[in-house]
């Protein structure tokens, strides 16, 4: 009789343990090992900030009596804002990431300035402006996980304009060209949330010197000039990716 008891509560303990080693299995499971963010897909953006730089009138006109080469100008600071889109793809391959971003932005950067002699009236006012400014750039940098570092570097366009007034006169004369230059900078970028990632970015942009004819104007003529034109840009951007895996 003692040994059929033992061997009932033998039998109890062991269905118990049965029992709650199988309650563990189905309410505990562990956690899968993570997976790193991948930065393979395309892009579309938004992206807004602010530029400064200088600029530069220098007369060039090659008839004798107008003289060559002396500046109508000294430098002067440019400055404005910009607020534009951009487009980009990227490619992963373990911790690197190449791609190619073009964006294009409307910007108010412009500044102005006086003669300086041998040139007069002192009262006349020279001024540069940039209506548009687009860049297409490579993008190579490294990835940690939902972060991505880089450098960008590629070809710069913007429409470069010149405004010359003569207060004197009370007239204006303008003219503007669509311009190439380079641009080089660097950025970051942070994945916060599925398809979403924001980044900030700073560029260097030299659009090199641009060649104005002779400007008329209802009471005369400006002397043909050569424009320098650089820009220092500091903008923020947010991008959507397309077929982007997200964890």
């Amino acid at each position: 009789m003692n040994k059929s008891r033992w061997a009932w509560g033998l039998a109890m303990l062991w269905q118990a343990a049965a029992g709650s080693a199988m309650a563990a299995d189905l309410t505990y499971k562990a956690p899968p090992a993570p997976v790193a963010y991948n930065w393979t897909g395309c892009h579309v953006g938004f992206e807004a900030g602010g530029a400064w730089g200088s600029s530069q009138h220098i007369q060039d006109d090659t008839r004798p009596a107008r003289g060559f080469g002396l500046p109508l100008s000294n430098p002067f600071d440019v400055s404005g804002a910009l607020i534009g889109g951009t487009l980009g793809c990227d490619y992963q391959v373990n911790s690197l990431v190449i791609g190619v971003e073009n964006d294009i932005s409307w910007t108010s950067i412009r500044g102005s300035t006086h003669l300086i002699p041998p040139f007069a009236p002192a009262a006349n006012v020279l001024e540069t402006n940039e209506r548009w400014l687009d860049t297409l750039r490579l993008r190579l940098g490294y990835t940690w996980d939902r972060w991505f570092l880089y450098g960008t570097g590629g070809a710069a366009f913007s429409d470069v304009g010149i405004n010359l007034c003569s207060p004197l006169a009370v007239a204006c004369g303008s003219s503007s060209h669509t311009v190439t230059g380079w641009t080089a900078g660097v950025g970051a970028e942070y994945a916060f949330w599925n398809h979403w990632s924001a980044k900030l970015e700073y560029l260097h942009v030299d659009l090199g010197t641009t060649f104005f004819s002779e400007i008329s104007e209802p009471n005369g003529s400006y002397l043909a000039r050569d424009v320098k034109l650089t820009n220092d840009v500091v903008r923020a951007g947010v991008n959507y990716q397309f077929d982007w895996p997200h964890r």
